[in-house]
């Protein structure tokens, strides 16, 4: 029995006589349906759609990929936890300036070409290994150049004595490791993303368990820094080992001049981009270490931290769903359907969390991180809604990857960077950390959102999210502000903020009975697939 749903077509083949007689169609969500008969893909991507469906492929991976980084999000936020208590406010603002730092050169590292190889490989699997061979021939020359200039530019930006000595061995996991990864970009072409979620995972553990063991020991500063490198060295030797098994990269791995440099034009306003994100993701850190001290730093790395936790899902989603975009982006009006509900549900997502965390915020951060790191709580409640525009982000730029429209991210990202840093030197010296804070979600929501609606080409996109997010923003800015009159005590809010989010969404149609009913039937539909699949000979 098929879903009664229009999101059950993004997983089931749905003639047009089943579709609902009681409405008019919708563009964003109705497309018109090949006959079952007929192909849908070409030859070259066959693996994205080999299995039941293309739906129930994007489905078991954006599970794998959810059921990973949930316990990655767990895993990270102990880390965190041990790492704040042991290192201490200063410490920890050395260990969040020294990645902050590295971070801003993470343009170099791959020259942007993982999204243009995950194209490149899903429209032309059987030279997959070829291309992957030459991505990383040309990310590693790069990657090379960014591990040299860091350590040489560090006292540039305050870094000096020890702190540069440190950044010379950070290097080597932050910018050396990632180009010997690149040919793992298979696992999401092919749609087994359990792989690379296992084998971060795994990372995760390992990097606990060093955590653990130093914050035993009551270990110098330095090694943490050794220990993280070490950890990076042995995902990148475990990605490799799996990588070149026998089942996805069996083609001859040779250099394709050509197309060596196609990449690198189709790359480049990505790098461009990628060099203006890191800016305004990380200056404001680098910024504080210099002008503030790393004493004011320390609360803020923890609200960035947790902040971040949250960006799992968007990426978990999208790096599953970027295959299918790609494979119908000259189909408009699919095209259009799974954007739609990508934005839908990532945005009801973001929002709900800008109504969870206002009234968790102060105990929680008092209870496991200790009053010495209260000055977060503030922090976090404003840093939160950046995950808004970064959700909206996610979604909005893989779509126009996956339809070529890269082109326009440079400018944007440019303006995003050039407000951050003007807002930062403005507030920063009066406001410390919460002026930072402040300056994160207007940057981020100018360069991801706004300022992309002066390109006819993409506004109807943008446009797109921008109708979807309207009732979840009214909703949690209501229920935060609603929250702060109340002289209640935390878990009340925290209840009542749970209990007046989803039902005001409900009851606004943002979330649709159809949805809950949906996802009930696909989770049973797949596990009961997955116990008849084990179930044979």
């Amino acid at each position: 029995m098929r879903p009664p749903s229009d999101f059950a077509n993004l997983y089931h083949p749905v003639e047009k006589n089943e579709k609902f007689a009681n409405r008019p169609p919708d563009p964003a969500t109705d497309a018109p349906q090949f006959p079952t008969t007929a192909p849908t893909t070409p030859r070259e991507i066959a693996s994205v759609a080999a299995g039941p469906n293309i739906g129930f492929k994007v489905f078991q991976n954006t599970l794998a990929q959810l059921g990973g980084k949930g316990g990655g999000v767990l895993l990270s936020a102990a880390t965190s936890i041990l790492l704040a208590r042991y290192l201490g406010r200063e410490r920890l603002g050395e260990y969040g300036a020294i990645y902050a730092y590295l971070s801003i050169y993470s343009w170099m590292v791959t020259f942007s070409l993982d999204q243009i190889l995950a194209r490149d490989v899903s429209q032309r699997r059987s030279e997959a290994s070829a291309l992957l061979h030459t991505g990383s021939v040309i990310a590693c020359g790069f990657a090379f150049a960014a591990g040299i200039v860091a350590p040489l530019a560090a006292p540039l930006f305050g870094y000096s004595g020890p702190l540069r000595w440190l950044i010379a061995v950070a290097a080597v996991d932050l910018l050396i490791m990632p180009p010997l990864k690149m040919p793992g970009i298979i696992f999401q072409v092919d749609m087994r993303q359990w792989y690379a979620v296992g084998i971060g995972f795994a990372r995760q553990v390992l990097w606990l368990i060093a955590v653990a063991l130093l914050a035993f020991g009551n270990a110098a500063f330095y090694k943490v820094i050794i220990a993280r490198t070490l950890c990076g060295v042995i995902e990148a030797a475990v990605t490799i080992y799996f990588i070149y098994r026998p089942g996805f990269l069996e083609g001859p791995r040779t250099f394709l001049k050509a197309d060596a440099a196609r990449m690198m034009r189709d790359a480049f306003p990505l790098v461009l981009s990628n060099l203006a994100i890191n800016i305004y993701h990380r200056i404001d850190q680098v910024m504080l270490h210099k002008m503030s001290g790393d004493k004011v730093l320390g609360p803020y790395v923890i609200a960035v931290q947790l902040t971040e936790l949250f960006s799992t899902l968007p990426v978990a989603l999208m790096s599953s769903l970027f295959p299918v975009l790609a494979l119908y982006a000259h189909d408009e009006v699919k095209f259009r359907r799974y954007l739609s509900e990508s934005y839908r549900f990532l945005l009801v997502v973001a929002f709900a969390a800008c109504a969870l965390v206002t009234p968790a915020a102060r105990p929680f951060i008092e209870l496991v991180y200790g009053q010495q790191f209260s000055a977060t709580a503030g922090l976090l409640i404003v840093l939160i809604w950046s995950e808004v525009p970064i959700f909206f982000g996610v979604a909005l730029g893989n779509a126009l990857v996956a339809k070529g429209l890269q082109k326009y991210f440079p400018a944007s990202t440019f303006v995003g960077a050039l407000a951050n840093v003007a807002i930062n030197l403005l507030v920063i010296p009066r406001y410390g950390a919460l002026g930072a804070s402040w300056a994160t979600v207007i940057s981020y929501s100018l360069a991801g959102i706004f300022f992309l609606l002066l390109f006819s080409e993409l506004r109807s996109y943008v446009v797109m999210g921008l109708r979807i997010s309207v009732i979840p923003f009214l909703l949690a800015l209501g229920i935060t502000f609603g929250l702060r009159t109340l002289p209640w005590a935390f878990w009340w809010k925290l209840l009542i903020a749970a209990v007046a989010y989803p039902l005001g969404a409900w009851a606004f149609g943002v979330i649709r009975q159809q949805d809950v009913q949906y996802a009930r039937q696909i989770v049973e539909a797949n596990f009961n697939f997955l116990r008849t699949f084990r179930r044979r000979p």
